[in-house]
């Protein structure tokens, strides 16, 4: 047995995903809501019998090691190496080699990461440099300490002397340019991509280094120089919408006290965690994202917003608002006075930005302050303005109970009949329905178009064996009915062989099957898996009696041939197309489409 069985075999997949997830009882399964997308019904399946995890909304799904691949955003090699400890695995030295395009880059930003903090602290070098931008960190708040345990650094004002270093440690030009740490010159040279600047490493939730913001050293004067800040470009291994700068430092502080600071900037985050406000974090100049926020549900559901009190503030705050609401977060902001950030308020008095936390608003009432305290409400214009805004922001709350309270209390102030809010927030609630569908649609056509296959026939397919597996005695009809050449696609062999077994044994089991797939095809074995789940999920004993399942039966064998002969029409009728434009005979395809055309007409007639 390999280390990644031997894993698997020793931990429960419950208790891992329990960690993550609030997991709940659904007959010999668990269900929960799924971290992968936005929810409201669960449709989050983890199978204690088989180990494995299946959601029925975004169709992702897998195996112990493969959640936490997904969750943590870690390469196969780091996950054995996260849970080989707990479940008392040995890893061998030939385990722990990952050459993996991700585990070279992150070597190269960590490797980087050290070089900048050596050369702030290096005695050797520009010492003077060096000393003025200590000294500068100490003005904004940072001790000797906070430097080294931010990892914070230094690039000196040089072309290459990172690249140097890193080329002496075996990486190519090419490594060093993916990791973000270098770019091409209209030259055809590599240069480094920060000169002169402080670093600022950024972490993954695990507290690897994925990318830098770095500032302009602050002693310089150049009207040349870009950016005060500048970050790392996107790379394999950094994405800013999917991280949260210093949650790898927060989330245990945000766990112990069930809530979260967010503020914009990384100085920010730093400023005040080291005032002592240890659950906080970062939104890194984006506005919050469903990947962060699902991030963060890990550890909380309630955020505190304490963003710059400036217009661009307030913007992101608005944009990320939204979702958060819609994935039923509890939202308070603070509101800053004068023009100032968190690490304004920090530094002068680290009292007041505890009192500002603790006079946090409940996010409904900072938007009805904000679109109701300054207007005319006798001015009509301006009240529909207002009222409207609130609205759209009333409609994405998860929970139906606090709209109705908002409702209400917008009624109230706004003094606007209660009937006529709720026709109102009927509407807006169909628009976004509305949007929505031709959202997806659009993807669906991009999709066919980029050449991707509709899952559509797949999971027909899935629904028959599903129901198949559950009612067996039913094998015979639909094996008999059935024909390999109707199934196309990767479900093509994977039917085949349930066929083959149920001709040699004359049945459908799941510990049958199983064993027949794992002596003979076990690159099937994840796809009967799933299937046995989906069963659980879609087919409950008190939900569905034998001659239900047979008209499922029927129904999805009927859909099944139809797709089949509606895809040979298409297919003939392009070959007709090409023939005719080449002049080629057309007799034998014609034959052929009056066929397919016969066949499908029985099919619709049953």
């Amino acid at each position: 047995m390999n280390h990644s069985e031997e894993i698997k075999n020793k931990l429960d997949i419950v208790d891992v995903i329990g960690e993550y997830l609030n997991l709940k009882s659904a007959g010999s399964n668990f269900r929960g809501l799924c971290p992968f997308h936005n929810e409201k019904t669960p449709s989050f399946m983890v199978s204690p019998d088989k180990q494995i995890w299946h959601c029925f909304g975004c169709g992702k799904g897998g195996d112990i090691l493969s959640f936490i691949m997904e969750i943590e955003g870690l390469s196969f090699i780091e996950t054995l190496k996260l849970l080989a400890p707990r479940a008392g695995v040995v890893l061998d030295n030939k385990d722990l080699v990952d050459n993996s395009v991700k585990s070279k880059l992150l070597k190269i930003l960590d490797l980087s990461s050290k070089y900048y903090n050596f050369i702030l602290n290096s005695d050797k070098g520009n010492q003077k440099r060096n000393s003025e931008i200590r000294e500068y960190l100490k003005n904004r708040g940072l001790s000797d300490s906070a430097i080294d345990y931010w990892q914070i650094g230094y690039s000196p004002d040089s072309y290459d002397d990172l690249i140097k270093f890193l080329k002496s440690k075996k990486f190519s030009d090419l490594d060093i340019q993916l990791a973000g740490m270098s770019f091409k010159s209209e030259k055809g040279a590599y240069l480094n991509r920060f000169r002169n600047r402080i670093m600022f490493p950024i972490n993954d939730i695990n507290g690897q280094v994925i990318a830098f913001t770095a500032r302009i050293n602050p002693n310089v004067v150049d009207d040349k120089v870009s950016g005060k800040y500048i970050n790392s470009p996107q790379t394999e291994v950094y994405d800013k919408s999917r991280v949260l700068f210093a949650l790898d430092k927060a989330k245990m502080a945000v766990k112990e006290k069930d809530e979260i600071i967010l503020v914009e900037g990384q100085m920010d985050a730093i400023s005040v965690f080291e005032a002592g406000f240890k659950n906080v974090s970062a939104v890194s100049g984006t506005a919050l994202t469903t990947y962060q926020l699902n991030l963060i549900k890990r550890y909380t559901k309630n955020i505190i917003l304490a963003f710059d009190s400036d217009s661009a503030g307030e913007n992101a705050t608005d944009r990320g608002i939204s979702e958060a609401l819609k994935m039923g977060f509890n939202l308070k902001i603070v509101s800053l006075k004068d023009g100032q950030d968190p690490d304004d308020i920090v530094r002068n008095n680290p009292d007041d930005f505890k009192l500002a936390l603790d006079q946090a608003q409940n996010i409904m009432d900072y938007y009805f302050d904000r679109e109701l305290l300054n207007i005319n409400i006798n001015d009509i214009s301006q009240k529909n303005k207002a009222v409207s805004q609130i609205l759209s922001i009333i409609v994405k709350l998860y929970n139906k109970v606090e709209q109705d309270f908002w409702l209400k209390e917008l009624s109230q102030r706004a003094k606007v009949d209660e009937i006529f809010l709720r026709e109102e927030l009927q509407k807006i609630s169909k628009n976004i329905d509305k949007i929505s569908i031709n959202a997806y649609s659009k993807k669906e056509e991009k999709d066919l178009s980029a050449g991707v296959v509709s899952t559509w026939e797949d999971k027909l397919l899935e629904s028959l064996m599903s129901l198949v597996l559950k009612f067996n005695d039913y094998g015979e009809y639909v094996f008999n009915n059935l024909g390999v050449d109707f199934i196309s696609g990767k479900y093509q062999e994977f039917y085949n062989s349930w066929l083959i077994y149920y001709n040699k044994n004359k049945k459908i089991d799941y510990s049958g099957l199983l064993e027949y797939l794992t002596d003979n095809k076990p690159e099937f074995l994840d796809l009967l898996k799933k299937i046995a789940l989906i069963s659980d999920f879609y087919w409950p004993d008190d939900l569905i009696t034998h001659e239900q399942a047979k008209g499922e039966i029927i129904k999805n064998l009927l859909e099944i041939k139809k797709n089949y002969f509606k895809r040979l029409i298409n297919e003939d009728n392009d070959k007709l197309i090409l023939a005719e434009k080449n002049g080629q005979e057309v007799g034998p395809i014609m034959e052929r489409l009056k066929n397919w055309n016969e066949e499908l007409k029985k099919i619709i007639s049953e």
